[in-house]
């Protein structure tokens, strides 16, 4: 059986609070908590509000999954920008930085993991963005005590499909550094004969999943069943691999439908799970 998680940003417009209570209502064994101006910010969030939160799930009973720290826009107004592999230095180390406070707030909320990504190719070259990278991702891990980095691969990003990410696994080659595989991912940017494949093969690098429906091939998180995805085969595979971390449903477009979105995902996801089919 999967461990089913929920990311929170989808109900970022409300108090982190609520937001938790309704996951654990909704019956989620998990929460990730993606940093944002509303929940938690790495430079935002006092240590009083830190711990607030994290006495918080454990009076739920909700166990703190994943922190996502690789959003959008709690750097700059531009989307992903600076990132870690930016032409300029100084645009590297505000990222950098960035991911470690995040670091650290996990360290402290008891996050296992924390997810990051590597930012988009713009007018860099890729030697360069690959130097860029692995320095960044070497200094990062210096800074993991108790918990790991998973590394997303992201549609039109420097990394952005599982070969890339699976590659600097393997190269890096440290204990603290894992796959957050996203399954929508997958199916909207690599060959789509090659999806399922990708998938199998991907797991076990991973240490934490996304999981979303995708429709037409296009970049947008849909409520699984909603799309084009066989995730009866995807949960297939799942269960026969050696995965053992959190299946974590993603669904950052569906804020104004986020009651939907959590019951509807949970109980898709369950009867597949179940072997009961999908009426």
């Amino acid at each position: 059986m999967l461990k089913l998680c929920f990311n929170a940003t989808t109900l970022r417009y409300m108090d982190i609070y609520k937001a938790l209570k309704e996951i654990k209502d909704a019956g989620y064994e998990a929460v990730e908590i993606a940093l944002n101006d509303t929940h938690l910010h790495p430079y935002l969030s006092s240590d009083e509000k830190i711990q607030s939160v994290r006495r918080y799930c454990d009076e739920l009973g909700l166990v703190l999954a994943s922190v996502a720290a690789g959003g959008p826009t709690y750097l700059t107004q531009e989307a992903y920008e600076p990132s870690m592999i930016c032409e300029s230095e100084k645009g590297r180390r505000l990222r950098l930085d960035a991911y470690k406070a995040a670091i650290e707030l996990g360290e402290k909320i008891g996050s296992p993991l924390v997810n990051v990504n590597s930012g988009i190719l713009k007018e860099q070259s890729a030697e360069k963005a690959d130097e860029y990278f692995r320095k960044g991702m070497e200094e990062l891990i210096k800074e993991c005590d108790r918990t790991t980095l998973v590394l997303e691969q992201e549609p039109g990003f420097y990394v952005g499909t599982t070969d890339m990410a699976i590659k600097y696994i393997q190269e890096i080659n440290s204990p603290k550094l894992k796959f957050n595989l996203d399954i929508g991912h997958v199916f909207c940017c690599e060959p789509e004969e090659e999806c399922y494949d990708n998938v199998r093969k991907s797991l076990p690098y991973a240490a934490h999943i996304h999981i979303e429906d995708i429709k037409n091939r296009i970049h947008f998180h849909e409520i699984p069943g909603e799309g084009d995805i066989d995730f009866e085969r995807i949960v297939g595979m799942i269960e026969e691999s050696v995965f053992d971390g959190y299946v974590c449903v993603e669904l950052h477009n569906h804020d104004q439908q986020w009651e939907r979105a959590l019951s509807q995902s949970r109980d898709y996801l369950l009867s597949l799970m179940q072997g009961k089919g999908v009426a």
